[in-house]
């Protein structure tokens, strides 16, 4: 914490608010919708009403059964795809519903 007075890079003000953990856990729900998004394709898209990421698990609602079935059946590959396009582990789990 700096002293009253005292100023800081504004970068590193930024860093430091985005770091705190609230912010960096709507950051990362963000982070992993955009990548289902882009990952998945449009035509998967139009049949996913819901998705949320919490603490590595990724939440899926879909409006096809089949769909799910199909995702279900390739969630290892999923969770690859979207790690990959991630950069980062961040998925661990996915839950279709």
């Amino acid at each position: 914490m700096s002293k009253r007075g005292e100023t800081k890079n504004i970068s590193k003000v930024i860093e430091d608010v985005f770091s705190q953990k609230h912010f960096r856990i709507g950051i990362d729900n963000i982070k992993v919708q955009e990548a289902w998004v882009k990952t998945m394709g449009k035509n998967i898209q139009k049949y996913t009403y819901k998705v949320v990421y919490k603490k590595g698990i990724l939440y899926v609602k879909l409006k096809s059964s089949v769909l799910k079935e199909e995702l279900t059946f390739e969630k290892m590959k999923v969770i690859n795809l979207l790690n990959k396009e991630l950069g980062k582990e961040y998925i661990k789990n996915i839950v279709i519903n």
